[in-house]
């Protein structure tokens, strides 16, 4: 008995080294898997990155393609639930109309600009050259004696000869020549873009799940779940987001346009729609149309030759704008913004400066699409972190947010 006492102690001992043992090589092939998935992720990236880098022209186009497939898939969804007698549209139809109507939303937009443009190309050419260098000396010679008060030029310095030497530079016949083979370059370019996109789109709408696949190409197997939920997040608030974009630029545009026809504002249509379009530049976007807006008014003042007039006109302009924008701030942005981005105010005006300063203007208005994506990927792969988890917890779990 007290033998078989011994080989039970000796035995329960002996086991502890072993168990022991074993939780140490658990924990340490644990430990590696996650190395080795982040070291996988990283590369994934890293390569990603450099490809995107490299064929920049390509990476644009899908991403173009990318939004406007986001933006006419609930025509795709409106055509595919039409049937004529029993007969359902074909899915391939389905696609093909949806391109099309986009491709022609944007004729129409365009066919509205072009009549609109050469109309004031005609109010400019139809000014009065003489009354305008009479009323422009005026105002250089009242513009030479306030800089002589402020000695900013010295005396016998004329207005004229400092910007006849800065233009100087750029009126030679090189210039201009290599301004139309710029011209040439960008048509090519763009009927080439044009194509490229409207092909790509095509195939987006037509498999939705085709961007998705793209994307899982550089994606681990064992994280392949979580890309899928990834994706379809993104895909749900930023489908949510442009549509939302393109309602609120159609309603500024109508702002824009009403509010400057009432107030007799000549070219209102002009004005509105390009100001409306503008808006999608978030902050600055707005100043631009309403200084463009002042511009095209005092020159069809100019061309009347009614000088007293551009003063109160101008003053309409702003006003219309201001009220417009107002509107947009209070009902449109918070409900395209918030809703669809889940994120505070603050938080998309400091992010929106930091790409604008990053990347100007285009940083700008592709500030809170990318900021979006970051923020859904941050919640599913950094959330453990206290500072990301809170910065990430309103942009929607699987839970919040159905697939799309």
């Amino acid at each position: 008995m007290l033998m078989n006492g011994w080989r039970l102690s000796i035995n329960q001992v002996s086991k502890k080294p072993i168990k022991l043992h074993l939780s140490l090589s658990l924990h340490k092939n644990c430990t590696m898997k996650p190395s080795r998935k982040l070291l996988a992720g990283l590369f994934s990236a890293t390569l990603l990155i450099i490809l995107a880098w490299f064929f920049s022209d390509i990476t644009w186009y899908i991403l173009i393609s990318a939004v406007l497939s986001f933006i006419g898939a609930p025509v795709v969804s409106f055509f595919d639930r039409l049937k004529f007698r029993g007969w359902s549209v074909p899915h391939g139809i389905s696609t093909l109309m949806a391109l099309l109507f986009i491709f022609l939303l944007l004729v129409v937009i365009f066919s509205l600009f072009v009549p609109l443009i050469v109309t004031e190309a005609r109010v400019i050419s139809s000014i009065d050259i003489q009354r305008l260098n009479e009323a422009m000396s005026q105002f250089s010679t009242s513009i030479e004696s306030w800089l002589l008060s402020m000695k900013l030029i010295e005396p016998g310095q004329q207005i004229d000869d400092l910007l006849l030497a800065q233009l100087e530079p750029f009126m030679g016949m090189a210039t201009f020549g290599n301004i139309f083979k710029n011209i040439v370059g960008f048509a090519s370019s763009l009927l080439m873009g044009v194509f490229s996109i409207l092909f790509i789109t095509f195939f987006f709408l037509k498999d939705d799940r085709l961007f998705m696949r793209i994307i899982l190409l550089f994606a681990d197997e064992s994280s392949e779940r979580r890309v899928y939920g990834i994706i379809d997040r993104v895909k749900h608030l930023l489908s949510r987001y442009f549509q939302g974009i393109c309602i609120q630029l159609g309603i500024m545009m109508l702002l824009l346009s009403l509010g400057l026809y009432l107030m007799g504002i000549p070219n209102a249509l002009l004005i509105g729609v390009f100001g409306g379009l503008l808006n999608i530049i978030p902050y600055i976007g707005p100043i631009i149309g309403m200084v463009t807006g002042i511009i095209l008014t005092a020159l069809g003042y100019v061309a009347l030759a009614d000088y007293t007039l551009i003063m109160p006109a101008a003053i309409k302009v702003v006003a219309v704008f201001l009220v417009a924008n107002l509107i947009d701030n209070i009902l449109s942005q918070p409900l395209i913004y918030s809703n669809s981005v889940k994120a505070h105010p603050l938080e998309i005006f400091l992010v929106i400066i930091m790409a604008g300063t990053m990347a100007g203007i285009v940083g700008m208005i592709l500030a809170i699409p990318a900021y979006t994506v970051i923020r859904i990927v941050g919640s599913e792969f950094l959330g453990e972190f206290p500072v990301i988890g809170k910065l990430t917890r309103k942009s929607g779990g699987c839970d919040e947010i159905p697939p799309g």
